[in-house]
């Protein structure tokens, strides 16, 4: 997939394309069946399937979410690239963006700029100053003969609408089996391995420590989990929590991935770690050596589950 950041910026020679948009937080299921009908529509026409998406997310910045999210810009270009797009647009929610009029960017971005006559939308995205872009904005267009729209039913879950609202909410409650459903992939989060104290290493169990960039993360605790370096899944262990057998209880929540039977510089990579199972809560240990029994087991623990999770009667 390629990637294009900025407004205007220079892309890549487009024929045909069909266009979607939005924040896209999650790529849950709802988007899925949006991505999927753009890549369908532009697979008819022997076209380009085209994303354009936001940074920071719109609602981060206008309305009352805050900063966290269910996946950062990059693991979304990740997942949208898995989906079969050609060409992910990522525009930057300034200012500028925020206060264009629906209309006009209609016009000097999808029409001009990207040059598409074919839109996918979902039902209640919006876009443009005020949220005044909507599907019937759209659908004027299409009256006029400038654009063929498309919009794809809601995806329901125990009834209601899937939201990224709802799932945010599931994985701060723990209820990752719920997430999951919503999400329609195992919860996962990525990060970029950055430098810790090392105290894992001195435990003799060497761990990653990832920024987040703001997504969010699930209650702490010890988690069985598959991390993934490039394709392939290596059986891992990853805590989240505030080590508070050795740190102080106000401390910042650590996310660390202790990747099982793999030694290696990991600093600046990346790294994605789907959650597998919850195998404990965090608690404090009376002293180093009973912190580390307690790890073995957890170890053992996360290599049993991970080879469940990976053996084909789970994957059927």
């Amino acid at each position: 997939m390629d990637i294009v950041r900025g407004l205007h910026a220079p892309l890549p020679a487009l024929v045909r394309p069909v266009v979607t948009l939005g924040a896209f937080d999650g790529v849950h299921r709802g988007h899925q069946r949006v991505l999927d009908e753009t890549v369908a529509w532009a697979a008819d026409l022997g076209g380009h399937s085209v994303v354009v998406t936001f940074d920071p997310l719109p609602k981060a910045v206008i309305g009352h979410e805050g900063a966290l999210c269910i996946t950062s810009l990059e693991h979304r270009l990740v997942l949208l690239g898995r989906r079969g797009i050609h060409l992910a647009v990522v525009l930057p929610f300034d200012a500028r963006v925020a206060q264009m009029p629906a209309e006009r960017f209609v016009r000097d971005l999808l029409l001009s700029w990207l040059g598409t006559r074919h839109i996918v939308f979902g039902l209640d995205s919006t876009f443009g100053r005020g949220a005044e872009g909507n599907l019937e904005l759209l659908r004027r267009f299409e009256g006029q003969g400038l654009l063929s729209v498309r919009s794809p039913d809601p995806v329901l879950y125990q009834g209601q609408v899937i939201s990224s609202t709802a799932i945010r909410q599931a994985i701060a409650s723990g209820d990752l089996a719920r997430a999951e459903a919503m999400l329609g992939r195992p919860f996962s989060l990525l990060g970029t391995v950055v430098r810790g104290d090392g105290r894992g290493r001195q435990l003799g169990f060497a761990t990653a420590n990832l920024d987040l960039h703001h997504e969010a993360i699930p209650p702490n605790g010890v988690y069985a989990s598959l991390a993934f370096l490039d394709t392939s899944p290596l059986p891992s262990l990853t805590y989240v929590g505030r080590r508070p057998t050795f740190a102080r209880d106000d401390a910042d929540t650590a996310i660390e991935v202790h990747l099982i039977g793999v030694e290696a510089d990991l600093y600046g990579r990346d790294i994605e770690v789907r959650f597998i199972r919850r195998l404990r809560d965090d608690v404090r240990f009376p002293t180093p050596e009973a912190l580390i029994a307690q790890m073995h087991a957890d170890r053992e623990a996360a290599i049993a589950a991970c080879h469940q999770a990976l053996s084909p009667e789970h994957a059927n």
